[in-house]
């Protein structure tokens, strides 16, 4: 038989034998499996040094270094995974977005979430997912968006922000309309949108994003916003102390207790409730502690998953009546 040559690599001082990559690979995977992220974090460390890992394991990595503490190493590996367009993004995709949320970086966020709706590989229900995801880090965004050095424009048509011009547009012009009028100088179109936040014919969606709009720019009028049944007069920049949107992050981590074995019903959980805080907004589940929400929507996607039968009441038909108002937006 012929003896193989194998190589031997060698970095600086250091000579690694061979299948001493691979080990440390399965060593990661090991101790991530184990929970045991820290050891796995070094492990992955120490083969990145010296060859590019995998997608896979790359996905297993970026989870790894969150639960280590080490965001912003993991944001850089989803960014390789995003820039080359890599197959197994789809994969770490949620986990790319909650990076960003946490480290506040609203403005990438968006751009990636632009990237993503214009991109024909993922569905109609992932796009209407991450357009959801961009209306909620609108009210992240309020405390930049006018910023005294960031350059604002006037240059748009006030005509197709009055009510009689605007209420005759598709919905998805007039959340168009808003979301460009975020890096514009409204003082102009104040009182203009504050009619299309107290119109009668205004769907829910468009009110919350108004609504936000008008708080970003630092309106103080009173406005009178009604909704689902709820109505109250408030300032916009001075929103209610505890709306559903602040109660997201709290209601997100009970439903993920409780749904840790079952990811496909977590992740339709969680997309239902963020896109439903939005659409309540400046409202709450008013009555309900986080973990009656939780496991209310908990119990609703296990009757559209087939597994049980509704039972009526009032937060149930709260619910339903939520996702028929989204449902107008989506389906133009």
């Amino acid at each position: 038989m012929k003896k193989k040559n194998h190589p031997i690599i060698k970095d600086e001082n250091v000579i690694l034998f061979p299948g001493m990559i691979e080990k440390y690979v399965e060593n990661g995977l090991k101790f991530a499996e184990e929970t045991n992220f820290v050891e796995a974090v070094s492990c992955f460390d120490e083969a990145s040094k010296y060859k590019e890992l995998s997608d896979m394991v790359q996905s297993v990595y970026i989870l790894s270094l969150l639960e280590a503490g080490r965001p912003l190493d993991a944001k850089k590996i989803c960014e390789t995974l995003y820039e080359k367009r890599s197959p197994f993004f789809e994969q770490v995709i949620e986990l790319y977005l909650t990076i960003l949320l946490d480290l506040k970086e609203y403005k990438q966020l968006n751009e990636v979430l632009d990237g993503l709706m214009k991109d024909s590989t993922y569905t109609f229900q992932q796009k209407k997912n991450f357009k959801q995801l961009k209306e909620l880090s609108i009210k992240m965004l309020t405390d930049t968006t006018y910023s005294a050095d960031e350059e604002t424009k006037t240059n748009f048509d006030k005509e197709q922000f009055e009510l009689s011009s605007f209420i005759k547009l598709p919905y998805g012009q007039q959340e168009h309309l808003i979301q460009e009028a975020f890096h514009t100088d409204i003082t102009e179109i104040t009182e203009e949108l504050i009619a299309i936040i107290e119109g009668s014919d205004i769907i829910p969606t468009i009110k919350s994003l108004a609504l936000l709009l008008l708080g970003a720019a630092g309106v103080d009028n009173e406005v009178t916003v009604e909704k689902f049944g709820f109505k109250e007069t408030i300032i916009p920049t001075a929103p209610p102390e505890h709306t559903a949107v602040d109660r997201v992050e709290p209601i997100k981590r009970c439903i993920e207790n409780l749904l840790e074995k079952d990811p496909s019903k977590l992740q339709m959980t969680l997309e239902m409730v963020h896109r439903h805080a939005y659409t309540l907004f400046p409202f709450d589940w008013v009555g309900y502690t986080n973990e009656v929400v939780a496991n209310k929507y908990i119990e609703y996607v296990d009757v559209l998953f087939g597994n049980s039968v509704l039972r009526s009441d009032e937060f149930f038909d709260l619910l339903i009546v939520m996702e028929e108002s989204l449902e107008v937006l989506s389906g133009e």
